[in-house]
């Protein structure tokens, strides 16, 4: 018997066999079908994958054979990954290189012995398939052939198998990465939107009390500042669920002139504090409704227009809006935003839509995040929706939306000139006087809330806890109430549940700075009707009271 040399490329073929991180891994169906598949195509009754280690033959797949492994020493494979071509023992009984060796005499008794190396780059032999058989016998020319391509295909699986392997770990580390920045986004936007709750809060309330134009200024910095925070939270939490592909077209039917109300009231404000004009030209009838996912939508009008807004200081900035149909339930709507500001460069404008571009023409004196604009992208890529933009330097730019829709006409409605008239109101109008209760460990909160409800003649209690708040809401009877979702002593969303079959429940508002998707959806499954983020927008607040006083005439 003689024992195989190393080859020369030992150090090399064992790297590159330990690289692959299959010794010692379970049996797989894969390279089982390969060596069954070998033993019917030889007819014989024993095939291996075997891959040489330092010390041993291993066997990735032992078709035949019970055992996984035999010593190096004794193994037909170590002669097999010498060469590059089958290595074919007829008869090992009169081989001199085998015809001592235990694994011929005793068991497995192997007598026919052929492998082909199983080679990277045809320089490195990991090891071999082969089919034994326990009499002298000889392989046809087609035999041989079927074993050098099983032998490839083999080879294949070793390397996809470590491909497949390595995706895996790095899905899982981008699926960790993914978590902990959701998680990390999630913390950051609670955490921030708690104090800018009481700064644009308060700020709000200085506004409306008398100053002179010098304090006024400066509470207008402060305001502008916080919004600006505010939107860069807003920015990354919509982008970071964007490219997770975590956001789902949510597409339902909609009045349009429903969603352009806060958003005309809003700029129309911003703009008068910036001295410059807004219009909004809306050419859709009201008594169209549309079908499309108006969050998405909203975004792609706000986004433009704040971008408008803040990069102009003198002029005007115009919104208009028309539907165009093409049929009797399809239809495009075109969406333009034009502003008086200091125009686009070419060079700019050809990365003016990815993510993080700031672009801080002269004369603004607050930067971005440079999210707004890619996220009015991806939200029209996933609407089938398209932008482009025309711009001069001096003059101004244009950004020109096309969004594909279907639209009918609204059925009719006996009360629609009330809602109007409610609609157009500066604020919400009630049969009778509601009964409120806020609720929120932050005094600076309440405060802002109640401020904000002043003007309604509301009558409003006050409580700081969980426990409080549960208390007060199952003894005494409220119309409306406002719960902070993390109160101390009881959750909100434990109370909202507790809440499920009281009679005359009242209406709740969820008041919290958890607004990731899932946080929302969470909140809202426990009981609330309505869902308002911190900071508190004054116009969306009275919107929804507006339709709650609807409901209730």
């Amino acid at each position: 018997m003689l024992i195989a040399p190393l080859p020369k490329n030992e150090t090399a073929r064992l790297s590159a066999l330990k690289g692959l991180e299959i010794l010692d891994t379970p049996e797989e169906e894969m390279f089982d079908e390969i060596t069954k598949l070998a033993s019917m195509i030889c007819n014989v009754p024993i095939s291996l994958v075997s891959l040489v280690d330092e010390t041993r033959q291993w066997f990735k797949s032992h078709h035949g054979l019970p055992a996984r492994e035999t010593p190096r020493s004794l193994a037909f494979c170590s002669h097999a990954i010498l060469g590059d071509e089958l290595f074919v023992v007829p008869n090992a009984k009169v081989d001199p290189r085998f015809k001592n060796n235990p694994l011929v005499n005793e068991s497995p008794n192997i007598i026919f012995y052929a492998g082909i190396p199983l080679a990277l780059d045809d320089q490195i032999k990991l090891g071999t398939l082969c089919v034994i058989d326990n009499k002298p016998r000889e392989l046809n020319e087609n035999q041989i052939q079927m074993l050098r391509l099983l032998g490839k295909q083999t080879i294949r699986l070793l390397q996809m198998r470590k491909s497949t392997e390595r995706l895996e770990i790095e899905k899982l580390s981008a699926e960790r990465a993914t978590a902990a920045k959701r998680d990390f986004i999630a913390a950051i936007s609670h955490d921030i939107r708690n104090p800018l709750n009481s700064l644009l809060g308060m700020s709000e309330m200085i506004r409306e009390t008398e100053l002179n134009p010098t304090i006024l200024g400066y509470v207008d910095h402060i305001k502008n500042a916080g919004e600006v925070i505010l939107h860069l939270v807003n920015d990354t939490i919509e982008l970071s669920r964007l490219e997770e592909n975590a956001s789902v077209l949510n597409n339902e039917w909609f009045g349009l002139h429903q969603c352009l109300d806060i958003f005309d009231s809003f700029f129309t404000a911003e703009t008068k504090r910036k001295n410059i004009n807004f219009q909004l030209h809306n050419e859709v009838d009201q008594s169209f409704i549309l079908h499309s996912d108006k969050r998405k939508m909203e975004k792609v009008f706000w986004n433009l227009t704040a971008n408008a807004v803040k990069f102009t200081n003198t002029g005007k900035v115009i919104c208009s809006v028309r539907l165009e149909k093409t049929n009797d339930q399809n239809g495009l709507l075109y969406i333009e935003v034009k502003d008086t500001g200091p125009g686009i460069s070419p060079e700019v404008k050809d990365r003016l839509f990815q993510k993080y571009n700031e672009f801080v023409p002269e004369g603004c004196e607050i930067s971005g995040s440079g999210l707004g604009l890619s996220i009015v992208k991806l939200s029209l890529e996933e609407m089938g929706g398209e932008v482009e933009v025309e711009s001069k330097l001096g003059e101004g730019s244009t950004f020109k939306v096309k969004i594909p829709i279907l639209w009918k006409l609204e059925e009719n409605n006996p009360n629609q000139s009330n809602e109007v008239f409610i609609r157009n109101s500066n604020l919400p109008v009630f049969s009778k006087p509601q009964r409120v209760l806020i609720a929120d460990d932050n005094d600076l909160n309440r405060k802002v809330l109640r401020s904000y409800l002043k003007p309604l003649g509301f009558e409003i209690a006050e409580s700081n806890n969980g426990i409080d708040t549960e208390r007060d809401l199952k003894e005494s009877h409220f119309d409306i109430a406002f719960l902070d979702i993390e109160m101390p002593g009881k959750h909100g969303t434990e109370i909202a549940k507790g809440l499920a079959e009281k009679p005359n429940r009242p209406i709740l508002f969820a008041c919290t700075g958890l607004c990731m998707p899932e946080e929302k959806n969470h909140i809202l499954t426990s009981g609330f009707d309505y869902f308002m983020p911190k900071p508190y927008l004054k116009e969306e607040l009275y919107h929804h009271l507006k339709e709650i006083a609807k409901s209730k005439t």
